[in-house]
């Protein structure tokens, strides 16, 4: 059958997996906050949810700015020296005095039915052609090379935290790791990649 060795099929596949088998909600690309990294309804909903008490502190402290505050603590958490992405969603992070959690990890056992229900309100999301970057826009361009700049093929998050990109190659259509049509920011000269 016609297109399905395509890239796009396989993103069709990936997240139909996913979403049946895999515990995984489809995510919302039009959500996600570039400048942040990260998808702020996602965050702001699973902290209320499990730390209402945290958060209710938070909003009677700050008010109708508690959100951009509580966001903008992450995003420096997740982009420090001595924390980073795995760091915050281990052991939290810190916004006015308080210790924030973004994931909770399987209970030792099921005894306790508190631990079992903030590890059950772990929400993971794939979200396909995810634009994570206005600084990566290609020129303007047609077809394929137009679409390809600035944009990952499918994103894995915790919570609202990126956690895991892919980008599809085929070789059926000529497309490698050795040959991207535009040039990532994750692509040395070499063509391999490098981290950031």
């Amino acid at each position: 059958m016609p297109g399905q060795h395509t890239e796009h099929a396989f993103e069709t596949a990936i997240e139909h997996h996913l979403t049946t088998a895999g515990g995984y909600e489809k995510g919302d690309r039009e959500t996600f906050d570039s400048e942040r990294g990260l998808f702020p309804a996602d965050v702001i909903a699973y902290i209320q949810k499990t730390q209402p008490k945290e958060w209710e502190y938070l909003a009677n402290l700050q008010k109708e700015k508690a959100e951009d505050i509580l966001l903008d603590d992450l995003y420096r958490a997740l982009n420090s020296d001595h924390e980073g992405c795995l760091s915050v969603l281990r052991h939290g992070f810190k916004c006015f005095g308080k210790l924030f959690r973004l994931a909770y990890f399987a209970p030792a056992s099921g005894m306790n039915p508190d631990t079992r229900k903030l590890y059950a309100a772990n929400r993971l999301t794939v979200t396909r052609q995810l634009r994570y970057s206005a600084k990566h826009l290609p020129a303007p361009q047609s077809g394929a090379e137009r679409q390809a700049g600035g944009i990952l093929d499918v994103t894995l998050a915790l919570n609202g935290i990126p956690v895991s990109t892919l980008e599809l190659k085929n070789p059926m259509t000529a497309q490698t790791w050795r040959r991207l049509p535009i040039k990532t920011p994750w692509q040395s000269r070499t063509g391999r990649f490098r981290a950031l």
